[in-house]
């Protein structure tokens, strides 16, 4: 197999590999990565969200249906308690950039601080490359989706205030054997505007981050175990929850997120101190010759993580652990006590009976963030429901507008909503599978009053939230195992 990292290659030989390879061959992935870039930005560099920012994430159906944003906002739900923003799904399914265009009014109407923009995936077809001249085809629409971005960066400009990011769209997998490949060498042409993407945020000295790149990479680098292995969902083109979680860390990582920690925790037994409280407060210790406790005040929650599947695919968040260092990077939750006598321990959080540990373990450190069992993982459970919950509400409502876009402009009815729009729907709905799927969610919000209820909705589960997300002091209990 060949991997390509920037402008060198790399063959990898396929053949079985044992589990110990297998994590070996992932940390030098990671390495590779690191060192070329990949795993960040592969441009500028993003800043955080600030306290009170309203970032509007705009995109087509990979935006519009996707996760990634939603899961940024969660570890800022999570990581940031105190620092409320706002997090707008702008994306249209189906939109190249010349629709992105035509309706950045609704864009700007969220009064935004922080724009991003992503296209690519549709702007350079789909049944063309099946074509003979399916290159001079694609090099056109290229061309023509470069254009379009220009009326965008005008529009953009328009606003000096709000910051921009430009993101380099997920790719389209050529390489995945779990079926045939129906648009073969589509991910090129998308590749194009992710460079120029790239140079135009370098020009206007915007933000970029690249999606594209490192999924090509981690999905050549699995599928050489798995041939049927891919981070694109069923269809090649809409990632699903794992490759949705990789957009989100490497999003993340650009904002030069990664190495901070939940919390990290570290007392010396003997010495009957704490010698590390990195973002959280330790007080209270108290030792004795088998049992050790503290109060434990974090400053975040740990990032919690979905088991659970979406819509039927294969995959679910969780998988993506396996190919991105998330919990060491992003989730790291760290307690460490060194000068505990030989034997097992019983770690207490809360109240709770967490699990059992050796002193040799809880001397080289646990990540509490991958224990699903402790008060504070449970409670970041219960923020990442109501943020799924909101997320859903806000997806649905989502479909209004593609038909808004794509049915009512086009008959001159746009956001007339009344009942010559029904009958406008009713005439072509009958021709159009995608207005067979989204029909039913455009008349649910076609009356002005059911919009804004559902907004209000996603408000006050977003007030819930950032109620709900404060940490509270935990009293830990270390206890030695006496019976063992």
């Amino acid at each position: 197999m060949i991997v390509i990292f920037f402008n060198t290659v790399y063959i990898i030989h396929h053949r079985k590999l044992e589990k110990r390879e297998i994590e070996m061959k992932r940390y030098v992935l990671f390495v590779c990565l690191l060192l070329s870039g990949l795993a960040g930005v592969y441009a500028q560099s993003i800043a955080p969200f600030q306290k009170g920012d309203r970032i509007a994430f705009v995109g087509n159906s990979i935006t519009c249906g996707g996760h990634y944003h939603s899961y940024i906002w969660l570890y800022y739900m999570t990581r940031f308690p105190d620092q409320r923003i706002d997090i707008f799904n702008e994306g249209v399914g189906g939109d190249v950039a010349e629709m992105i265009y035509q309706r950045l009014d609704k864009v700007f109407e969220h009064e935004p601080t922080v724009v991003t923009l992503s296209f690519g995936m549709n702007d350079v077809g789909y049944m063309d490359f099946r074509k003979p001249g399916a290159d001079t085809i694609a090099r056109n629409r290229v061309e023509k989706a470069c254009r379009d971005y220009a009326l965008i960066e005008e529009v953009y400009k328009k606003y000096p205030e709000v910051r921009k990011i430009l993101i380099g769209s997920s790719p389209y997998d050529e390489t995945s054997r779990f079926n045939k490949v129906a648009f073969p060498g589509k991910n090129t042409p998308i590749l194009e505007i992710v460079d120029f993407l790239n140079a135009r945020a370098r020009e206007n000295q915007w933000g970029f981050v690249d999606f594209n790149s490192p999924m090509v990479a981690i999905n050549q680098w699995e599928q050489a175990a798995d041939s049927m292995y891919t981070l694109c969902g069923k269809d090649r083109i809409h990632p699903s929850t794992d490759g949705h979680l990789v957009m989100a860390y490497l999003f993340l990582k650009a904002q030069g997120l990664a190495g901070k920690p939940v919390a990290d925790i570290r007392i010396d037994g003997a010495g009957k101190k704490v010698t590390r409280s990195d973002n959280c407060r330790v007080s209270d210790l108290s030792v004795s010759s088998d049992n050790l406790t503290f109060t434990y005040e974090a400053k975040s929650l740990p990032y919690p993580i979905d088991t659970s599947y979406y819509d039927n695919e294969k995959h679910t968040q969780a998988d993506a652990l396996s190919v991105i260092p998330f919990m060491d990077e992003m989730n790291y939750e760290g307690l460490s006590v060194s000068g505990l006598l030989d034997g097992y321990y019983g770690l207490t959080i809360g109240g709770e009976f967490i699990g059992r540990f050796t002193a040799r373990e809880l001397e080289r450190g646990i990540n509490m963030a991958l224990l699903q069992n402790t008060p504070q993982y449970k409670q970041a459970m219960k923020i990442r429901q109501m943020n799924e919950e909101r997320w859903l509400k806000e997806r649905k409502m989502r479909e209004f507008y593609w038909v808004e876009y794509n049915l009512m402009r086009k008959t001159g009815m746009l956001w007339a909503c009344n009942e010559a729009a029904v009958d406008t729907l009713r005439k072509y709905r009958p021709h159009d599978i995608f207005l067979q799927w989204n029909g039913a969610l455009w008349l649910q919000y076609m009356h002005k009053g059911i919009r804004e209820d559902c907004v209000n909705e996603q408000q006050d589960l977003v007030n819930q939230i950032y109620e709900q997300n404060k940490p509270i002091p935990l009293r830990i209990e270390i206890k030695k195992f006496t019976d063992l």
